[in-house]
């Protein structure tokens, strides 16, 4: 399977509303030429981390959980989140749930542990963060004209929304609408604060999505500096542009990096690091990455596909 066709069936991997992978990938152009081949040696296979349990529980039903600026998944009906595998360490966490206001707090997770953690969020009548909310729902499920006119709103309310105007310059990116998104990021990254490196990937992603890749790679390089290397949105999307422009070992390396900051909640990373591993003829690691595929989504429609590419690959005497 090509990068461009798994990019248009990547939403079989994705949880519904993981946006910030879902604008990287489903815009990957298709691949028209052969890529040059590094014959440098191989960097090591991405490491696995110590993991534990963390179960969220917030009482709400379709309560979107952040831990580290990382989507981790929504609450279900009895507003309970499991997620048997967070990497251990201490982060920074966020609940946005629609009609109240954001929690913020932090959590300590332990390597073997279980934990839980309760929220009580707070309802919120402020109009502007509502269109906001909503806007944010009809982007996630694809809706994107919709969301559009809920930020439009969010925005005629409080013009210094610097998150609303983000999340306005995503939609218009997925739209094509690069002319609205421009206006948009421009505007968050004059605002500064604590937005400024999500703007800043996302000015990336938009020149990335406009053709300008060496322009999108100088922009994702200055987003990781203001970030100070912890942006998996940023480490992902500079990946993708360097593969576009055939720096294969850089890009490797960046997709490593990126999945470890995502937690592997993205099993589609892994698919794609292995096919460009595949295609550099580092069939050794190329495997690895498709295990770890088979080990995040054993079930997934594609699972018995990549089982006859491992098969495959293991024979071809290139296998190094």
């Amino acid at each position: 399977m090509s990068i461009s066709s798994l990019a248009r069936a990547h939403r079989v991997y994705l949880r519904p509303g993981l946006t910030i992978i879902s604008l990287l990938l489903l815009l990957v152009p298709a691949y028209g030429r052969t890529q040059k081949v590094s014959k440098r040696a191989a960097a090591d296979p991405t490491p696995r981390r110590a993991t534990g349990a963390l179960k969220v529980v917030t009482g709400q039903q379709g309560s979107v959980v952040f831990i580290n600026n990382v989507r981790h998944g929504v609450t279900g009906d009895k507003g309970e989140l499991e997620l048997p595998r967070v990497h251990a360490g201490p982060y920074p966490v966020r609940v946005r749930t629609v009609g109240f206001s954001d929690w913020n707090g932090s959590v300590v997770i332990a390597a073997g542990g279980s934990r839980s953690l309760k929220v009580t969020q707070q309802p919120t009548a402020d109009q502007a963060v509502l269109h906001y909310q909503k806007g944010d729902q009809l982007r996630e499920s694809g809706k994107n004209r919709d969301a559009v006119k809920e930020y439009e709103q969010a925005l005629s309310l409080r013009p210094l929304f610097p998150e609303a105007r983000i999340a306005l310059a995503r939609s218009h990116t997925t739209l094509q609408d690069f002319e609205g998104a421009e206006k948009q990021v421009q505007a968050a990254l004059k605002n500064g604060g604590r937005t400024l490196v999500e703007a800043q990937t996302v000015l990336a992603n938009l020149r990335r999505n406009q053709g300008l890749v060496e322009e999108s790679i100088t922009e994702y390089k200055k987003a990781l500096r203001l970030a100070r290397g912890n942006s998996f949105e940023a480490h992902i999307g500079l990946a993708i542009a360097l593969n576009e422009v055939e720096r294969i070992d850089e890009a490797v390396k960046e997709y490593r990096i990126g999945i470890i900051q995502d937690m592997e909640t993205e099993p589609i990373l892994y698919y794609q690091l292995a096919e460009i591993l595949e295609k550099a003829n580092r069939n050794k690691e190329a495997i690895e990455a498709y295990r770890n595929y088979l080990r995040l989504d054993p079930e997934g429609e594609y699972a018995s596909a990549v089982e006859s590419i491992i098969e495959r690959l293991k024979e071809e005497p290139n296998n190094r």
